[in-house]
């Protein structure tokens, strides 16, 4: 189980009511944060985990089986920053059910802010030719929140702590 918790003006789009009580997420990398970034030449949902800070992003289009996207982006993108396949495939497993909710974490709020600022500049002097480019792009951006270490790098300490039975969970209060 996860959450994605959509700005209202995400969830306006979507048309769902967020749950004002959630379940804690079942994932290793936690709940998943999301915006709408309208660029051209698509627009896009920019989804920024909520441990790791690592960023996914969809195609706006379809933008109602939004967790099925997800879910398939983040396998790929976990499979490409070197997450072990059955980290990946727990990862996945664990990301069957969504839910939405309302943002709560005003920090990873404001590096997805950060981030979307950085993919319109982006799409403004293009220098990748596609989404997966960007998100690998982004997994090494550095943020002040994680002090300066990559998503990536977050995420694989996650992962490997999940393995050892040590699940640390990275505080972004």
């Amino acid at each position: 189980m996860v959450t994605l918790r959509c700005t209202h003006k995400l969830l306006r789009r979507v048309g769902v009511a967020p749950k004002t009580s959630t379940v804690p997420p079942t994932t290793v990398l936690g709940d998943w944060y999301a915006n709408i970034l309208y660029s051209r030449p698509q627009q896009l949902v920019v989804c920024m985990n909520e441990r790791s800070l690592l960023l996914a992003l969809l195609p706006a289009r379809a933008v109602k089986n939004i967790g099925p996207r997800l879910r398939a982006s983040v396998a790929s993108l976990l499979t490409r920053i070197g997450v072990p396949a059955a980290g990946c495939d727990a990862e996945s497993q664990a990301m069957q059910q969504f839910a939405f909710g309302p943002t709560a974490n005003r920090k990873v709020l404001g590096c997805l802010n950060e981030a979307m600022f950085a993919l319109s500049l982006e799409f403004e002097n293009p220098r990748f030719s596609s989404i997966p480019e960007l998100e690998d792009y982004f997994s090494k951006y550095i943020y002040r929140t994680t002090q300066y270490q990559p998503p990536r790098e977050l995420a694989l300490e996650l992962f490997a702590a999940a393995g050892s039975g040590a699940i640390r969970t990275r505080s972004m209060h």
